[in-house]
Formats: C-alpha cells, structure tokens, sequence
C-alpha cells in the first residue's frame, strides 16, 4: 500500500503545493495521544533535548527518510498526552506555542487555544469533538487568515475535510472512505475551482491500489499498485516532477522500497531496510538504502541509552554515503524526559 512522498495534514490541501501526497492505505492515526504520535511511550510529562550537529556534510535522499529527527525540542503534555507546550528554550527563555485546553463535565476537551509566546497572539483554534478537532480557525497576525471543517465517521476515521480563506471563500475539500480500522479505501480531493485534482483508491480484497491526478477531467498522471508491486504508470510528457511521480511502497519485515518515475514510463527503484530496537518501530537501530542492485548506497546507525518506558534519552547518529566512504559522526542528542506520577 504505497505511501507517496508528503503529509496532508488536516489543513486541507497541503499536497496540492507539493510533489508527493499521502498513504491511501494507512491508518489516520487512530486512538494514538499527541504524546504518542510524538514518538514518546508512557505517561510523559515534559521533554527537554539538545542536539549537536557535528560538520559532516548530510544530504538525505530523496524518499524514506533515515534521519529520524527529534520531534520537540521542548514540549510539555497534559496527563491525557495532549500537547500543552511546544517550542525551544534559548538562553534561558521559551518561545514557541502554549495550548489552552478547555474541558466539558467529563473530562473531555473541548476547545483548544494555540497562543505564540513572542507576540501573544493566537495562532490557533480548535473545537474539539470525541476523534479530533471539528472545526479549526489559523490566524495571522492576531487575524483569522484560514478556516477548516472536519467529519468523521463512527470509528474516528476522518471522511471530510473543508477549507475556506478569512473571506469563507472555498480553498478545496477532500472525501476520504476507511475501513473500521482505519485503513484508507478511497481519497478525492478537489482544488479550489472546484475541480477534482487527485484520487486514490485502494481495496483491501484484492490489494489493488489506483492512484490518478487530473488537469480540468484530463488525466495528467496514473498507476496502478497490486499486492505491493507498481504493475503500470503514465504521466503526460513535460519538464521536471510531478505531483505522484514518487511514492514507497510498503515491502516485507518493514522495508520500504522507494519509486521515482519518469515521463518514459520507467522506474527507478531503490529500498531501505529498517532495524528497530522494539517491536513498535519507535527507535530505529539502522536505516541502509540499496539501490535494485542490492548495491548499499547510503545507510544511518544509531545507538542509543533507553529509560524504563524504552524512550530514549541519549543517542548518537552515525551516517554512511558513497561519497562520505566511511561511517562518521552526524548528531549527538540528550534528551531529559519527566512522567507524570500515577
């Protein structure tokens, strides 16, 4: 089930502005705490890390990423592993977001409140329902400068997304079909012309995946995906990348392998093979790329000090290339992590 190259956030139609969209197939991240999608295990309270770069010069490939990078650098979370606080300490100071969060009788958030500590302002705000945000306003400026509408079906999966400008103008909507357990079936996604711009479909019998960009109904890009294996692809001639042309597809024991199409209708392919330090994939041991060859082209290893929850608190990343030739020393980070008490 391919994932293409970019995240589309629930703001709507990030992926129009990009080359690659989003996995069709995979879960929305379903029943995971912020603290979680954060990478973190356990009740975590705070996270505090520094990180030193060293003068390596590390370019990352094109596709699955190897670095792993750290995701907050100073971040703080309710005991419900919401997200609070989010930024960077610098000579003693915080700047970044701090989150209000407003609960009803039972508990449950919802509202949230974004504000930017350098200015004061509010950045952003959320009406929250049981799955998610429902509603979503951005502001500029102390401004409102965008507004999204969300729905979701039973299970929590997300089925609609609506995006307008300050004036309630249309940026575009996207439709999204899940299974139960989250697997993505079907996403249509249209610009703000009103136009259809790409849709993806994927059916968990047959595992055949379609995915088909669109330039006012003409197709512009198309492939098809069965059982993991890229069977076709076309993309209407013209200068430089298109948006679809990459993706990874999902291979055996969690190797990815990477495609990168071209106009002629051939494919490169390369894939990564990940170790991991536990059965959930949160702390990567090694990332090692090969081209269809088997030819080793860059590769990323890390060790690691693990605290009780199996986060890691210190760790060192050592980078690989043709061009480098030998393993050096990219990052050194610490990381201090406190947990709320039961």
């Amino acid at each position: 089930m391919p994932f293409l190259r970019c995240e589309i956030c629930p703001a709507i139609l990030l992926a129009l502005s990009t080359f690659f969209v989003t996995p069709v197939s995979s879960a929305q991240g379903l029943h995971r705490t912020e603290a979680q999608l954060d990478g973190l295990a356990g009740p975590v309270r705070s996270v505090s890390a520094v990180a030193a770069r060293s003068n390596v010069r590390w370019q990352e490939p094109n596709g699955p990423s190897l670095v792993i990078s750290i995701v907050c650098q100073d971040c703080d979370y309710d005991r419900d592993g919401f997200k609070t606080k989010s930024g960077q300490v610098v000579d003693g100071a915080f700047t970044g977001e701090i989150t209000r969060l407003v609960r009803d009788g039972n508990g449950q958030v919802i509202d949230r409140v974004v504000v930017f500590t350098a200015s004061g302002q509010i950045t952003r705000h959320d009406i929250m329902g049981p799955f998610g945000a429902t509603e979503r306003t951005t502001y500029a400026d102390g401004k409102a400068d965008s507004h999204q509408t969300y729905s979701y079906d039973q299970y929590g999966n997300m089925t609609e997304a609506l995006g307008f400008d300050s004036a309630g103008k249309s940026l575009g909507r996207s439709q999204m079909n899940s299974e139960p357990d989250g697997t993505l079936k079907e996403r249509s996604v249209w610009g703000a012309d009103g136009q259809l711009s790409h849709q993806q479909t994927f059916d968990p019998e047959t595992h055949v995946e379609h995915f088909t960009t669109f330039d006012h109904g003409n197709v512009k890009l198309t492939w098809t995906v069965v059982a993991g294996k890229l069977v076709s692809f076309w993309e209407l001639p013209g200068p430089g990348r298109q948006f679809g042309d990459g993706f990874i597809e999902p291979a055996d024991n969690g190797d990815k392998d990477n495609y990168e199409c071209h106009a002629d209708g051939k494919c490169d392919v390369s894939r990564v093979h990940y170790e991991y330090l536990d059965q959930k994939n949160r702390n990567p041991q090694s990332a090692e790329w090969r081209d269809a060859e088997g030819k080793l082209e860059y590769a990323v290893y890390y060790d690691y000090e693990i605290d009780s929850f199996r986060n890691w608190t210190s760790r060192r990343v050592w980078v690989w290339s043709r061009e480098l030739g030998a393993r050096k020393l990219y990052e050194t980070d610490a990381r201090e992590i406190t947990y709320w008490q039961e």
